[in-house]
């Protein structure tokens, strides 16, 4: 009986994220509002809050769920690379691109979007907390690099700037109409130019 309740809680919490998620890449997560969710879903307003506790708490869970994916998959991109650690940057930099290129409004409206808004300013510990938990690997993997000068010696986070900073200004530019053709094209210029000043920054900021 506990397994069969545990596995309908999982459903309704499943479809309620899904209806969700399906309205804040219509409408962005601003409209959303609990009669659409209600009835997109098919699960009562006292069901949702019973789950979640709020609106707020759907869209905490819609947050977290596609910034994992996203950083994520950027970081799995880095880890896979064999080779100069100035190129696995680069690699990032055109995974991230071509994360986005698989459905680019869904990114726009679940990640961008979130990144500049007022929802995310106010729940700004969600955010700190799940950078730490996805960028740690990364980290550990960047530490030999910084020591031994494989890496420049910069802020980690100055080093990821300008590796996601690129990517996204790319991907911005192409949403804007500014850079013709597929957006998957941009990828490999995003690495290459990741990569080329990654390693000319390791020339002047090198250990001691």
């Amino acid at each position: 009986m506990r397994r069969m309740v545990q596995a309908r809680s999982k459903t309704t919490r499943e479809k309620v994220l899904e209806s969700a998620t399906e309205l804040v890449i219509e409408l962005g997560h601003e409209a959303l509002a609990m009669k659409d969710l209600v009835l997109r879903s098919g699960v009562s307003n006292g069901s949702i809050f019973h789950h979640f506790g709020s609106k707020d708490g759907v869209l905490e869970e819609i947050f977290v769920r596609e910034r994992r994916g996203y950083l994520g998959h950027v970081a799995d991109c880095i880890l896979q690379h064999q080779g100069d650690p100035c190129d696995a940057m680069g690699v990032g930099a055109a995974g991230a691109i071509l994360f986005q290129a698989r459905d680019p409004q869904r990114h726009f409206r679940l990640v961008v979007q979130f990144s500049h808004s007022e929802w995310l300013a106010r729940s700004g510990t969600i955010w700190s907390k799940l950078a730490v938990e996805i960028e740690r690997p990364v980290m550990e993997w960047a530490v030999p690099h910084l020591a031994s000068g494989r890496l420049p010696m910069l802020a980690p986070a100055t080093i990821q700037s300008l590796m996601l900073g690129s990517a996204e200004l790319i991907c911005h530019q192409w949403r804007s109409g500014r850079i013709p053709g597929e957006l998957e094209d941009q990828a490999p210029i995003a690495a290459e130019h990741v990569a080329a000043g990654l390693k000319q920054l390791r020339e002047t900021h090198k250990p001691g």
